[in-house]
């Protein structure tokens, strides 16, 4: 069953689903709640997307490191490139 009050000051939650994840939000302090199971379908998602990742990087001969990933992050946020899933995952 869903968590329909905030633990946390009782607001009504909002329910999000984003990419097949539900997610149960408090409006007045942003906190977020994982039903059972949706923790282990973040986590398949977050697989994905590194996997997905690794293999865009070998098609272009060669792997970036951390800095690297955060200039790639910020290129593809203003330049209108592919922009991951997970970016747009907590953006409620």
């Amino acid at each position: 069953m869903p968590l329909t009050i905030s633990p946390i000051d009782g607001a009504p939650m909002r329910q999000i689903n984003r990419y097949g994840i539900e997610f149960d939000v408090c409006p007045t302090t942003g906190g977020v709640w994982l039903d059972k199971g949706e923790l282990d379908k973040l986590i398949a998602l977050v697989r994905e997307e590194t996997l997905s990742e690794q293999t865009r990087q070998r098609g272009h001969g060669r792997y970036r490191d951390e800095d690297d990933d955060d200039d790639h992050h910020r290129h593809n946020r203003h330049s209108g490139g592919r922009r991951s899933r997970l970016f747009d995952l907590f953006d409620f």
